[in-house]
């Protein structure tokens, strides 16, 4: 069997525009709940989808150097724990989030707003530090779920017996499959998830662990098998 980098790229074009905006929502859209608008989308994108890229990249290239071993890999419940243990960590992050709208008053004193910036500023900074290894490790496990075009593409690499063949079939499939999603939600989800925040900016904090507690449980979910993506 044999598949050209063109035909990679256009069947991950076309696993991005349909069935994949559809697997990535529960994961990703509860994270734009508390995100900061289509400007600062990228923060969560880009670990998200250099995630994803990633693993396209190394499945691709494992297939051409291990052949048909990489397979009885695939079936494996390996994916659904590293997809399954990302998305709890994830949802653990918003869920201890605070809460970032003024609740203090103009006649508050100087010691307390000082006071709550910091606490502000070091929640912010821990959120930084822990979300995009995170999102990146979801990123990966999304991508060593088995598809059809994916696993058509595996088959075409391990044909080939060249990791080079492989790591390039699986660099073409991961970069048409990440465009659609990419637009998708760094507008259209980023969007919404930035109006809804400004709309009920009073239920921060509650948005926050309703997220969180969400993708605790997709990830629980996920790891036990109740969840397929």
């Amino acid at each position: 069997m044999s598949l050209t980098i063109p035909a990679a790229l256009i069947a991950g074009l076309a696993f991005g525009a349909g069935p994949c905006n559809v697997t990535c929502l529960p994961y990703l859209g509860p994270v734009f709940l508390k995100g900061d608008g289509v400007k600062k989308s990228w923060r969560i994108l880009l670990p998200f989808t250099l995630g994803r890229l990633t693993g396209y990249t190394s499945l691709g290239l494992a297939a051409g150097a291990a052949g048909q071993a990489l397979t009885e890999l695939l079936q494996s419940s390996i994916a659904g724990w590293i997809l399954g243990i990302a998305a709890i960590l994830v949802g653990l992050n918003l869920f201890r989030s605070k809460s970032t709208t003024k609740s203090c008053s103009q006649h508050q004193q100087q010691h307390d707003e000082q006071t709550v910036t910091f606490v502000a500023t070091a929640t912010s900074r821990q959120q930084q530090t822990i979300m995009p290894g995170a999102l990146f490790m979801m990123g990966a496990g999304m991508a060593l779920n088995p598809c059809v075009p994916l696993t058509a593409i595996l088959a075409a690499a391990a044909a080939s017996g060249s990791s080079i063949s492989g790591l390039s079939l699986g660099l073409a499939f991961g970069m048409g499959a990440v465009v659609v999603p990419t637009f998708i939600f760094g507008l259209l989800v980023a969007h919404f998830g930035s109006e809804l925040k400004q709309q009920l900016g009073y239920l921060e904090k509650h948005i926050g662990r309703a997220s969180g507690s969400l993708l605790i449980l997709l990830g629980l979910a996920t790891i036990i098998g109740w969840v397929q993506p």
